[in-house]
């Protein structure tokens, strides 16, 4: 054990303050054996004063000694090191949800090209189509032929094919009818897809009825969700499980005057609509050549 003179000194110091302290007791009680056992006490004490000294000191170097080698070991630097792992951690953190977001984004673009594509696609089909009934209407331009029923609900079959998406993902019923007006001035239909003859027969509308309105008013008109018992809607007979809920009537306009009106019927709410608009250049084409098939019709029943 590493003992200096300042222990020494400090446990002689608390052995004279003893020896002072028994001399006053033995002045007053005069007890020999009191006496010898406070001198030995006053040793005793003396010894483990300086021996808790010694072992202060050297604990406190350890103490420094240890930690000038944590020092050494570089903790700081550690400490350090940790913090800016940490915020690199973050930094990645923050980039990889940016990375996710960029790949979310280009998923909704992949998807959007994909659709636009797909209606192109199907654009391309339905212009290709057009050429066979173009066909059709050079053929009986050219021979005076008039144009049968069953070529205009080919057409008629065509337009419907356009919104099957929407009749095959609702699981619904479609049909499709041109009205014209007649020499009273009613609405009366003229071909459709899936009219009975005694209903195309019977059936009149006049100006106040959803056709009467598209005629009047030359104007694209669109029911999302419409009760097929009220007067305003074009067919007012139908059976109990034919529940016509969106309607599309689109007028066949010519020279500012509107001849006839295409009318599509769905037996599901909010259909038709986005279709039509997704496809209304390609729906036009095909009414202009429907209203093409119609005057060929309509003039070789005049004659």
């Amino acid at each position: 054990m590493d003992i200096k003179k300042t222990d020494v000194f400090g446990g002689i110091g608390v052995l004279v303050i003893q020896m002072i302290a028994n001399g006053i007791l033995y002045a007053f009680q005069k007890d020999n054996i009191h006496l010898v056992i406070g001198i030995v006490f006053a040793l005793i004490v003396s010894v483990f004063v300086v021996i808790i000294i010694s072992l202060n000191r050297k604990i406190k170097k350890q103490e420094e000694y240890y930690d000038e080698k944590i020092e050494n070991l570089g903790i700081d630097d550690l400490k350090k090191e940790k913090e800016e792992l940490i915020k690199s951690m973050e930094f990645l953190k923050e980039r990889i949800s940016d990375v996710e977001h960029e790949r979310d984004d280009i998923e909704q673009e992949i998807e959007r090209l994909e659709q636009e594509l797909e209606l192109f696609k199907n654009k391309c089909e339905y212009y290709i189509n057009t050429n066979s009934v173009n066909r059709k209407i050079l053929y009986s331009l050219k021979n005076n032929e008039k144009c049968e029923n069953t070529e205009l609900q080919t057409l008629i079959s065509e337009i419907e094919y356009i919104f099957r998406d929407d009749v095959f993902s609702k699981t619904a019923k479609m049909n499709t009818s041109i009205f014209r007006k007649d020499r009273q001035d009613l609405c009366s239909i003229l071909v459709s897809t899936k009219h009975s003859p005694g209903t195309i027969n019977k059936l009149r509308l006049d100006k106040e009825s959803l056709v009467g309105t598209a005629f009047c008013e030359k104007r694209v008109i669109y029911c999302g969700d419409i009760n097929n018992r009220r007067p305003d809607v074009p067919f007012v007979e139908l059976n109990e499980n034919r529940q016509y809920h969106s309607i599309l009537a689109i007028p066949l306009i010519v020279d500012d005057s509107t001849e006839f009106v295409l009318v599509i019927t769905c037996t599901k709410i909010n259909c038709l609509q986005e279709t039509y608009n997704k496809y209304q250049d390609v729906i036009q084409r095909y009414l202009e050549l429907l209203c093409i098939l119609l005057f060929i019709s309509s003039d070789k029943e005049e004659v």
